[in-house]
């Protein structure tokens, strides 16, 4: 009883919290919308979707390893160490991308925003610490202070300087001393997390590299087709979108961390060898996949119309038909996140990789000719595709894994 007690407290502050901090992202949208134009949201737009796509760098998919790693196959020292790395590498490679085919503002927002992932990188495997010693309460402020730092910088910072960089910046810097003053901190105190840099690091940056791959080419998912839109039909095109496409970043985020307090059990279920048990709570995990979808789809269907005339106003209704396609895609996104996590607790990582790979190499293929035949609506279509295919895949991939273990276990037992 007081474990399952435990349990729910930690789901409500993981889950709670990342709601929270992910709503507040999102609603960065509907301020710069309404306050300054579609064409500066198109801009926030491609900063956020960018930023996000390099941020599989700084996390560098470590987390659901990490919170797996039951074994004490790697020190914190060594996960924190390897997020030392990681992060500045992603801002790195960030900035010079920022360069290419983008305005002065363009790149100055992004590598902004990078700063925003790079905090958010860094708390990740403070997180991964907090969870180890169960101490998501502090997970969960962490979650409400950087999302009420995010909103009422980045408003201020609009009404004050009325200039989208220069405010992104100062949101910037108050969620890395977020980052540092508290969650460091925090974590600090249950645990040395001095970071070391030794061969082990280069070790587990090794392992992990097959799902930074996957993680990368699904973000690139979303950005490509967007891109493309923005290339062909201007910023204003790409900012009408995305005042509702931007909904597809907050489910990553929070998808994502959503899972985590779970994954533990299945991993431990998975290493006991009752694979059995692991396979009903595999199913069950569908089931509430599809519950979820049919929640979702209900209440858009009751209160989407309401929701998009409050965030931004009458005229966003005009294209209302956007917007069930971009629900979907955000479906997709987190049922693929989800999914994905047990196969890396399976520890089959490479074959996630190998299939992303495939199917990124699909969206190349179709992003122009969809965008260009659909225009707005082409963006989703092409993400509906290829992810839909991509989930197939992993499900398939999931049941074969686990009718091989038990195969395997049981002429072991023989």
């Amino acid at each position: 009883m007081g474990q399952a007690g435990n349990l729910k407290k930690n789901i409500m502050w993981n889950t709670c919290g990342s709601i929270f901090y992910s709503f507040c992202q999102w609603l960065l949208t509907s301020i710069v919308i309404r306050t300054v134009s579609y064409g500066a949201g198109g801009v926030l737009s491609l900063a956020m979707t960018t930023s996000s796509s390099f941020s599989a760098i700084s996390l560098f998919s470590m987390r659901n390893y990490q919170v797996s790693d039951i074994k004490g196959e790697y020190r914190t020292s060594e996960y924190v160490g390897s997020r030392v790395i990681t992060c500045i590498a992603a801002f790195t490679c960030c900035a010079a991308a920022a360069i290419y085919n983008s305005s002065w503002e363009q790149m100055l927002c992004i590598d902004a925003f990078m700063l925003v992932r790079v905090a958010e990188g860094w708390v990740d495997v403070m997180h991964g610490v907090d969870q180890k010693y169960e101490r998501y309460d502090y997970i969960g402020k962490s979650y409400f202070l950087r999302g009420v730092l995010t909103l009422v910088i980045f408003s201020a910072g609009l009404l004050v300087t009325d200039n989208l960089t220069v405010t992104l910046c100062v949101m910037a810097l108050g969620n890395l001393a977020a980052a540092v003053f508290y969650d460091t901190r925090k974590t600090g105190g249950l645990e040395r997390i001095t970071p070391v840099f030794q061969k082990k690091v280069l070790e587990l940056l090794k392992t992990c590299l097959p799902i930074v791959l996957f993680t990368f080419l699904l973000s690139l998912e979303n950005l490509i087709p967007k891109k493309v839109l923005e290339q062909r039909y201007g910023q204003d095109e790409l900012g009408i979108y995305s005042a509702m496409a931007n909904l597809a970043v907050v489910v990553q985020v929070f998808s994502s961390v959503a899972f985590n307090p779970f994954l533990p059990k299945f991993t431990m279920v998975y290493y006991s060898g009752d694979m059995e048990r692991f396979r009903k709570m595999l199913h069950s995990l569908y089931l509430v996949l599809i519950g979820m979808c049919i929640v979702v789809n209900i209440g858009v269907l009751i209160f989407g119309k309401l929701g998009l005339r409050i965030l931004y106003g009458e005229d966003i209704l005009n294209y209302y038909d956007l917007f069930l396609p971009i629900i979907w895609c955000t479906i997709f996104t987190a049922v693929i996140w989800v999914i994905s996590a047990v196969l890396i607790a399976l520890r089959k990582i490479k074959l996630l990789a190998a299939g992303m790979v495939v199917d990124f190499a699909l969206c190349l293929l179709l992003a122009e000719p969809f965008v260009a035949r659909y225009n707005k609506n082409g963006v989703s279509i092409v993400q509906l595709l290829v992810m839909g295919i991509y989930i197939v895949f992993i499900i398939m991939a999931s049941e074969i894994s686990i009718r091989k273990s038990k195969t395997t276990k049981a002429s072991g037992k023989g």
